[in-house]
């Protein structure tokens, strides 16, 4: 039995290095160009810069204080002058679209000016 044992030992051994797995090549490193980075802002030198003017109210206003029996003190009637909407910047390109992504970061965009319900100094 022992030349039986040995002969059966050789092919068992002799059929596991046949199955034995090659390793499996490695692919080809992928090279990837990048791009030139592109601007996507928009400088304002190429853009219009378009303001809507601040939508105001005219108000009369007067102080009346009770004299008791004597006659009622009134002040004058004083004209002023209160911001209902404020005025608005924005920029637009040459096709006239809005452009919300402008290179420089220190320029104005949206409400400028007196707020809402601010009064304006009246001139004269």
């Amino acid at each position: 039995m022992s030349k039986l044992t040995s002969i059966l030992t050789i092919s068992l051994l002799a059929g596991l290095t046949a199955c034995s797995t090659a390793p499996e090549p490695l692919p080809a490193p992928v090279i990837v160009e990048v791009p030139a980075p592109v601007l996507t802002c928009a400088p304002v030198s190429s853009l219009q810069q378009v303001t809507i003017p601040a939508e105001t109210k005219i108000q009369y206003v007067s102080t009346g204080i009770d004299n008791g029996e004597y006659a009622d003190i009134e002040s004058a009637r004083i004209k002023r002058t209160i911001v209902v909407k404020p005025a608005q910047v924005f920029y637009v390109d040459s096709e006239g679209r809005e452009v919300l992504d402008i290179c420089e970061k220190d320029i104005t965009i949206g409400a400028t000016g007196p707020g809402f319900g601010e009064v304006i100094p009246n001139e004269g």
